[in-house]
């Protein structure tokens, strides 16, 4: 299925192929051709077994198209772009030669940050449902006040995966049963809502790793997450920010209007995966709220420009030794 969301061209199934016509993309399949122009993509997302050609890349790399393949089986696993923007040496010596204590500053926000979504998130579904999680908030505010004690950032991953735990704890008392969600657990998945999880966070790694090469800073020098075997550790650091509000967001959406059940999964080989269909109106999903409008210092944005804009103020906090803000969900 080819899902055209505004700026984003996402093709999930199977049997698709991606050529260069002229200065278009042409999308083939068996139900026909559709023609897209590069100028009104900024990125390609394929779920699938897709076949791409060199031309049909070359004409996206030439208008800065972010090409992003996922599979669910390991999530994100490539990405096709060019260098983009300009290359900003000050920047990457600035953000290379961090003192470990300034390192620890900025992770510090981002940890506080993280945690202060997941209280909102925890305060609007208590709002509308019959349920009490003042003791969780109260939890996770106390590490909240630890976030500030710590000397080490091996110390701050430690608060900062104590409030992870409370907060899918209690989670879990709002997500049906047949579920059988108890707790958060990555690869492998092994119940629906982890697989949503664990996807879901892919693809908001994809959306958070173009924002930061845009924005000019070296995506594994991380603040807080370490880089190993190439791990893009600062995305992982920005993401934190944006989990609750696009991801938790939409699973948890899409759980209470009951457009999710036990039906749209299955396992294989121990690990729970989405069924192809499902895949594609959650992948839709996703995209749909990337795309929806949201008060950004009193800026009305859209999320994905959001994310952007956050990314541009931790570079300017980087190289300008400015106090760096946190995105904080409503």
């Amino acid at each position: 299925m080819i899902r055209r969301k505004m700026r984003n061209l996402v093709i999930t199934g199977y049997g698709y192929k991606v050529k260069r016509k002229g200065n278009l993309i042409k999308v083939s399949s068996v139900e026909g051709n559709l023609y897209f122009s590069p100028k009104e993509i900024e990125q390609l997302i394929i779920a699938g077994d897709v076949m791409v050609t060199s031309a049909a890349i070359s004409l996206l790399l030439e208008y800065d198209v972010d090409i992003v393949f996922v599979r669910q089986r390991s999530g994100f696993f490539a990405r096709v772009s060019k260098t983009i923007g300009d290359v900003y040496p000050d920047l990457w010596r600035k953000q290379m030669s961090l003192s470990s204590i300034r390192k620890l500053e900025i992770a510090r926000e981002i940890v506080d940050t993280a945690i202060y979504n997941r209280i909102r998130m925890l305060q609007q579904l208590e709002r509308n449902r019959d349920i009490d999680f003042s003791m969780d908030i109260d939890f996770l505010n106390r590490e909240r006040k630890q976030v500030d004690n710590v000397s080490s950032p091996l110390s701050l991953m430690g608060v900062e995966g104590q409030a992870s735990k409370i907060y899918f704890s209690s989670l879990s008392r709002v997500i049906p049963s047949v579920f059988q969600f108890t707790h958060r657990r990555k690869h492998p998945a092994v119940d629906p809502v982890n697989s949503m999880l664990d996807y879901g966070y892919t693809i908001l790694l994809s959306k958070v790793t173009y924002a930061l090469l845009l924005s000019g800073l070296n995506i594994y020098e991380g603040l807080l997450h370490e880089s190993y075997r190439g791990r893009t550790a600062l995305a992982f650091d920005l993401m934190e920010e944006f989990r609750q509000a696009i991801v938790d967001r939409v699973i948890i959406t899409l759980i209470v209007r009951r457009e999710v059940s036990i039906d749209d999964f299955e396992l294989i080989e121990g690990m729970c995966r989405m069924k192809s269909d499902f895949r594609r109106m959650y992948l839709d999903a996703l995209y749909t709220r990337f795309e929806q409008m949201y008060t950004y210092r009193d800026v009305e944005m859209e999320f994905q420009d959001i994310i952007v804009e956050q990314a541009k103020s931790l570079a300017d906090a980087i190289l300008n030794d400015r106090v760096y803000h946190g995105f904080r969900y409503r």
